[in-house]
C-alpha cells in the first residue's frame, strides 16, 4: 500500500507533480513567503496569478492544479499553529516532504507522521545550511552543487542525512536549469527513492558545524552592494547576475513601459572599460550593456503579459 503522504512547499513547485503521480497525497500545504512584504507581494502576485491564467489557459497555480485532483489544499502562514496541527492529524500522514519552506516547522507538526518529515535541501549539507543555498553558492562561484534529503529536527537544516548527490556548475548556469537538474531530477529521485523505503531509510548524523557561511536571505537594503564591483571578475559577476537575474536588483531595472520587467544577462566580454563607470548601464550601437571592472555584461528585454500585469497592479 502506499504511504500517506503530505507536501508542504512553495507554489507548484517541481516537487509536487512528481510525488502527486507516484503516491498516495492526502493533502498539500502552501507556505506563505517569508517576510511581511514579501506576504504582500504574495497576496498581489496570487492575484496576478489569476488574472494571468485568463490570458494563458495553461498557466496553473498550486491551488488550482490540487483542486483539479481533488486534493485537499491548506495555505499556512504559521508553522505551528493549532489550526495546521488539526489539519495535518486528520489527513493522518505516514510522511509529510517539505520543500522550499518559508519557515522552520515546529515539533508539533513535524513530528505527526509515523515516519517523520523530511526536507530536501538544495545544497550538499552541512553547506550552505539556511533558506537561500542557490544565492551563496552562485556568490562564491561554487563549481560543484549538491542535494540533500534528511530528516527534519529542531535545528535549521541539521536533522539526520538519508540521501545525497553532487553535480557540476557550469559558469554562468542559470538558476532555473540548476534547479531543474538539482531540484527536479536528482532532488525528486531522492524523494521517490525514500517514499518507496520508509521503513529502512538511512540516517547519518550531521555536524554540529557548517564548512560555510549560514546561507541566510539577501535583505533588499543589500542588492545594490552585494556585488564588489571594483574587485570582482567580470567572469565573476557574470556568473551571479546571470544565475540571480530572475530577482537580484544589482543594477537598475528597466523603466518606463518596461517597468516591471527585467533584463536579461546575456553574454560578457573581457576589455578595457575605463572610460566607463562600473556598475552602470550604457547603450553602445544599439547593444545595452553593464560595465565592470576588466570587461562588460551585455543586457537583453524580452517583452512578457505577465510581467506587465505584475507591474501595474503592484
Amino acid at each position: 500500500m502506499k504511504p500517506r503522504v503530505i507536501i508542504i512547499t512553495m507554489g507548484l513547485s517541481r516537487v509536487v507533480q512528481p510525488i502527486v503521480q507516484k503516491h498516495n497525497v492526502v493533502g498539500v500545504i502552501e507556505c506563505a513567503p517569508r517576510s511581511k512584504a514579501s506576504k504582500e507581494r504574495g497576496l498581489l502576485y496570487r492575484v496576478a496569478q489569476k488574472i494571468y491564467s485568463l490570458f494563458k489557459r495553461e498557466y496553473e497555480t498550486l491551488e488550482s492544479y490540487l483542486q483539479k485532483r481533488e486534493i485537499p489544499y491548506y495555505y499556512m502562514d504559521n508553522g505551528s499553529d493549532i489550526a495546521l496541527e488539526r489539519w495535518v492529524k486528520e489527513r493522518k500522514p505516514d510522511v509529510i516532504v517539505v520543500y522550499s519552506m518559508s519557515q522552520l516547522l515546529r515539533k508539533n507538526i513535524y513530528s505527526i507522521p509515523k515516519y517523520g518529515t523530511i526536507n530536501l535541501h538544495p545544497s550538499f549539507l552541512p553547506k550552505y545550511r539556511g533558506p537561500f543555498p542557490d544565492f551563496w553558492t552562485y556568490y562564491y562561484q561554487d563549481k560543484r552543487g549538491g542535494v540533500t534529503l534528511h530528516f527534519i529536527d529542531d535545528g535549521e537544516d541539521t536533522g539526520d542525512i538519508i540521501y545525497q548527490e553532487e553535480y557540476d556548475i557550469e559558469l554562468g548556469m542559470e538558476s532555473p536549469k540548476m534547479l531543474d537538474l538539482a531540484v527536479g531530477e536528482i532532488g525528486v529521485k531522492l524523494i521517490l527513492k525514500a517514499l518507496d523505503n520508509l521503513e529502512n531509510l538511512p540516517r547519518k548524523k550531521q555536524p554540529k558545524e557548517s564548512p560555510t557561511v549560514r546561507a541566510r536571505n539577501i535583505k533588499d537594503s543589500e542588492h545594490k552592494t552585494i556585488i564588489d564591483w571594483q574587485e570582482w571578475d567580470v567572469k565573476r559577476v557574470w556568473h551571479l547576475l546571470r544565475g540571480t537575474q530572475g530577482w537580484l536588483d544589482a543594477i537598475e531595472q528597466p523603466q518606463g513601459i518596461y517597468r516591471g520587467h527585467r533584463w536579461r544577462i546575456a553574454g560578457y566580454r573581457v576589455c578595457d572599460t575605463s572610460e566607463y563607470e562600473v556598475s552602470k548601464i550604457y547603450k553602445r550601437d544599439g547593444d545595452y550593456f553593464v560595465a565592470c571592472s576588466n570587461g562588460i555584461i551585455y543586457l537583453e528585454l524580452d517583452f512578457s503579459i505577465k510581467k506587465f500585469l505584475l507591474a501595474l497592479i503592484g
